[in-house]
């Protein structure tokens, strides 16, 4: 498949969430996994959730009738209603829109399970060619980009840098592409922009020729504010040494307002549209992804999406005692709920994957950071866990002294590859013994009389050895997993990126929370385009009745 991954799950209210994959990605496979909740709800541990438990689970007429509902002509027809779908093609001239859609619609309930995967296919052969044309687009813009040229009647200029300007999930899943398969020696060099602060912008600009130079805005609105003072100021820096057409030729937007990015002056033929659907930290599957094809080439892109499209099919078929992103989510939820350690480490071994914990840290926090659940009310269990984590063996000395040996118990995931991409095997070896040892270390740790003969053949003094035991022991039961990867391809980061999608979703089935929206990040946005004015504008008022608000703005006014 291109640009979205086939058979994405999401947990949406009945089938409302797949219309918008039906009308919006053509000739794809849209999927949810739906859990149907029985009369009356209570407390769901991880067995009810999975194989049903007691006179919970006996009342299988319920189920069957619920199953029965999902493949109605009723549903279609609410459905059909709801999202107006009377109004375009090919709804607009079918006789029964309701039983063309649900013809589309495949139910299937998952055995010994209460959960239910729905999915939609649609083949619009008008809405097939416009994707087929984004899709066209962002090879040919990722090939020429890669290749250090200028797309179109620019091609002659030569492209030695690339600067993505975006922020969150447009920043993160990119980012990590581009750090685990850079651009090959003469390629152009890659660069990120996200915060506002001034200061990163200055220190990339005065390294870069804007003649040289090519800018991907990225945002699904075209309103985000970060990106547009990004925007606006690499503008004004192209100016001083070119005339606007020749700097709107190294400008590219990846956004679901086409218009906006033109208005801008972004050429229409620069630009690639995202779907309104696409959520930012699921989003590097999507066009915002094109900066990572630019560094990997168009053809290792595919090779990321087929490898995603392989987890999507294992998370779909494999029985659930085999099935990945499910164990990994009930390990979670054991560790989360039953043990009550509320924090998640990320340990990867391998610099190309620095980026991985920063990116799980959103995809978790942002997704299942939830304190009610899908019906509004307060949910009945602990939700996401603080996500952490650094590379191995640098985080070994920075953060292993509390996971060894602190109170706060935190599982980890270690990441490791077999094959480097380099010939030094001896420092392959040595750094993959570091991964099994502190595994090791955190499962069995050092009892008393091991500490004791340690320090005997250290040669320690036996009056010390008593006070010095208790320092130098070992609690050890520490959980953690292992995961190999026999090489870093992008198959496998494709794996590996969704492996962790699906885990997130299957516990916000469990936590029965919408995993697919994040108004807690909408709060700080709106607060912050309230005081901008009070930092700015002499007499004006501070928008919220905070104590202690309204004289921090006047001191920052003041020293500003």
């Amino acid at each position: 498949m291109q640009l979205e991954r086939q058979s994405r799950p999401e947990k949406l209210g009945l089938l409302l969430g797949l219309v918008v994959a039906l009308i919006q990605t053509p000739e794809y496979e849209a999927g949810v996994m739906l859990q149907i909740e029985p009369p009356s709800p209570t407390f769901m541990t991880v067995t009810d959730a999975l194989v049903g438990a007691g006179g919970y689970w006996q009342n299988t007429d319920f189920y069957n009738t619920q199953f029965k509902v999902l493949r109605s002509k009723g549903l279609g027809e609410k459905v059909v209603a709801r999202l107006k779908l009377t109004d375009r093609e090919p709804f607009k001239s079918s006789p029964d829109p309701a039983i063309l859609f649900m013809g589309h619609v495949g139910v299937v309930p998952i055995p010994e399970s209460r959960l239910v995967t729905v999915t939609v296919t649609h083949h619009d052969p008008q809405e097939a060619a416009l994707l087929k044309d984004a899709t066209q687009r962002m090879r040919e813009i990722a090939g020429a980009l890669h290749g250090g040229r200028l797309p179109g009647p620019g091609d002659a200029v030569t492209i030695r840098h690339v600067v993505h300007v975006g922020i969150g999930g447009s920043l993160l899943g990119p980012r990590l592409l581009c750090e685990a398969f850079p651009p090959r020696a003469d390629g152009p060099r890659i660069h990120f922009l996200s915060s506002v602060d001034a200061l990163d912008r200055a220190r990339l600009l005065e390294r870069i020729d804007p003649r040289e130079t090519a800018v991907i805005l990225v945002s699904k609105s075209f309103t985000t504010s970060e990106v547009l003072l990004h925007a606006e100021r690499i503008r004004d820096w192209q100016l001083a040494t070119m005339d606007r057409e020749a700097a709107n030729q190294r400008l590219f937007a990846v956004t679901a307002a086409a218009g906006k990015a033109e208005d801008f002056g972004v050429p229409p033929d620069h630009v690639l549209e995202m779907g309104e659907w696409t959520g930012g930290r699921f989003s590097v599957w999507s066009p915002v992804g094109v900066t990572g094809a630019v560094a990997m080439g168009p053809d290792g892109f595919d090779e990321l999406l087929a490898g995603g499209a392989s987890m999507d099919r294992h998370f779909r078929e494999a029985p659930l005692s085999e099935n990945l992103p499910v164990v990994l989510a009930m390990l979670a939820v054991w560790h989360h709920n039953v043990c009550g350690y509320d924090v998640h480490g990320l340990i990867p071994y391998d610099s190309r994957l620095a980026g991985l914990p920063a990116w799980l840290q959103q995809v978790e926090m942002e997704s299942n950071g939830k304190s009610v659940d899908i019906d509004g009310r307060p949910v009945a269990s602990a939700t996401a866990p603080v996500v952490m984590g650094d590379t191995g063996t640098d985080a070994q000395h920075a953060l292993f002294q509390a996971f060894h040996q602190g109170t706060t118990v935190v599982p980890l995931d270690f990441i490791g590859v077999i094959q480097p991409d380099h010939a030094d095997g001896e420092a392959q070896r040595q750094l993959l013994s570091h991964m099994l040892a502190q595994a090791t270390a955190l499962a069995v740790g050092r009892t008393a009389e091991q500490t004791r003969a340690l320090m005997r053949n250290q040669g320690a003094p036996e009056a010390e050895l008593e006070s010095l035991l208790p320092h130098r022991m070992m609690p050890g039961d520490r959980p953690s997993i292992v995961m190999l990867l026999d090489r870093l391809t992008p198959a496998n980061l494709g794996r590996l990126l969704v492996l962790y999608e699906h885990m997130v979703f299957v516990e916000s089935v469990v936590w029965r929370i919408n995993a697919f929206d994040q108004w807690g990040v909408e709060l700080g946005k709106i607060l912050a385009s309230g005081i901008q004015p009070a930092l700015s504008e002499e007499g004006a008022e501070v928008p919220e009745d905070i104590p202690g608000l309204d004289g921090l703005v006047a001191h920052i006014r003041e020293k500003l």
